[in-house]
């Protein structure tokens, strides 16, 4: 009986350990999960920042409404947004996931999705000294330039 009793034991032991073992990696999973969730989250509240922002400089160079000062601080946030956006699309974070309208496409063409992210990057900080100015023909300019390389990387990677 002792014998059978120090099987039991063994085998009570190995699923436990099996138990927890599953528990990890279907727990790991799961944290995976809702960090995905919470950069596509991070990810759309920050895009949409951008996108206030990009209304407000439309409206200074349109209707003159705000001022110069409104233009800075926009640019401001277009330069940080435009900064953070590497972070932003690792795998696990396409559209279907979450509210992600992220395609798949952005991880088939990495190095094009990568190129426009460059270029709006650029784009956000060549708006700066331009910005400073307070010239609404030239803040309506860059501001035609960034909106291009939004749009470019709309057009490819972004669910309608």
């Amino acid at each position: 009986m002792m014998a059978r009793e120090a099987g039991l034991k063994r085998t009570m032991i190995r699923m436990a350990g099996a138990a927890l073992l599953a528990g990890g990696i279907l727990g790991s999973g799961i944290a995976v999960a809702q960090d995905n969730m919470a950069v596509i989250e991070a990810r759309k509240e920050a895009l949409k920042r951008a996108g206030a922002s990009m209304k407000a400089i439309q409206g200074f160079v349109r209707e003159g409404s705000g001022s110069a000062e409104d233009v800075q601080k926009a640019v401001a946030v277009l330069v940080e947004v435009s900064g953070g956006m590497p972070t932003w699309f690792p795998e696990g974070t396409a559209q279907g996931v979450g509210k992600s309208e992220a395609l798949p496409a952005i991880w088939q063409n990495r190095a094009d999705f990568d190129k426009k992210v460059v270029a709006f990057q650029t784009e956000a900080k060549n708006f700066v000294p331009i910005a400073a100015g307070g010239d609404r023909a030239a803040i309506g300019k860059q501001l035609g330039a960034v909106g291009g390389t939004c749009k470019a990387c709309h057009d490819s990677y972004k669910a309608d």
